[in-house]
């Protein structure tokens, strides 16, 4: 569909989505259009707004979708609410959310996201953000660069790599991916598995910090919820446990009908249940997709159905 990034799980996403004619959808990471450009040849006549941060995702899948007409929105997700508004759409019938970063952006050295392509490092899927991987890697105090190793990386020896960090820095800027590939050897070591490992934890840690990932993913769920109309549908593609269990979580709350402790018998929390869990156990590609495309390989399907609110 699009050598820009194979989507990942597109039949399946589709299916579950109930694509309708004449409904509304939302793709909320439009990427190189594969997904989007799957929907409408699924069923044309739906009503497309899609979301991107990356100029030139835009830019590349306009072209994708240039027989079709979705209405595309230079926008962080966590915009949702707002840039709909904007537009006069007040209700949706689906959502899809493809988490994590392109295979365009992994492939392109020149955005600093690959540890195998020595690059400036760089980082930001919005090349307009003020942040970037550089900035963190040369102003994070060594506290900050702890913290974001352990909760974004989950790496045991974020300490050390923070304290390597600041000893390079002292000595001169780090400027490129390369550079810091061999700050992160000179504790984890090189050549094995978990040496690679511990590369791609800091990686991740420094991308999901630069981007502010995880806190645009929990702004928008709610936002997504509620915005869709009863039957709509929410699927979320994420690639690594840390997206999958907020997904896991916010799912786990709305679709709950009440909230109270376990000790209270009679419910005052006047929670209200808004979803139906689809799979209770996210969903993973088949073995011909993963044969056909390895970055498949950590994707973790949930979806979600909103129901008529009541208490």
């Amino acid at each position: 569909m699009s050598s820009y990034h194979t989507p990942v799980m597109a039949e399946t996403c589709l299916d579950l989505l109930k694509l309708a004619k004449g409904k509304t959808y939302v793709d909320a990471t439009l990427g190189g259009g594969g997904h989007a450009l799957a929907m409408y040849k699924k069923e044309p006549a739906i009503k497309l707004y899609a979301f991107d941060q990356d100029a030139d995702a835009l830019d590349y899948a306009a072209e994708v979708l240039e027989d079709h007409s979705p209405v595309l929105i230079h926008r962080n997700f966590r915009h949702l609410r707002t840039e709909l508004a904007y537009h006069k759409v007040k209700s949706i019938d689906g959502i899809l959310f493809d988490l994590g970063v392109s295979s365009y952006q992994l492939d392109c050295a020149e955005r600093g996201f690959s540890l195998d392509k020595d690059a400036e490092l760089d980082m930001r899927m919005d090349r307009e953000s003020e942040l970037s991987a550089k900035k963190v890697v040369n102003s994070y105090s060594e506290y900050h660069l702890t913290r974001i190793f352990k909760e974004y990386g989950e790496e045991d020896a974020a300490k050390r790599i923070a304290r390597a960090i600041l000893a390079a820095r002292a000595r001169q800027e780090i400027h490129s991916t390369g550079e810091l590939a061999k700050i992160i050897e000179s504790v984890a070591g090189k050549g094995s598995k978990e040496s690679l490992k511990t590369k791609v934890r800091i990686f991740q840690a420094i991308r999901i910090e630069v981007n502010d990932e995880l806190n645009a993913l929990r702004d928008v769920l709610t936002d997504a919820i509620n915005l869709l109309n009863p039957g709509g549908r929410i699927a979320v593609m994420s690639y690594h446990s840390l997206e999958d269990r907020i997904v896991k979580n916010v799912f786990k709350e709305v679709a709950t009908a009440c909230i109270c402790p376990p000790a209270i018998i009679l419910c005052v929390c006047k929670h209200i249940k808004q979803l139906k869990i689809i799979n209770t156990k996210p969903i993973c590609a088949s073995e011909e997709e993963l044969a056909a495309n390895p970055r498949s390989r950590s994707a973790k399907l949930r979806v979600a159905e909103k129901v008529k609110e009541k208490k």
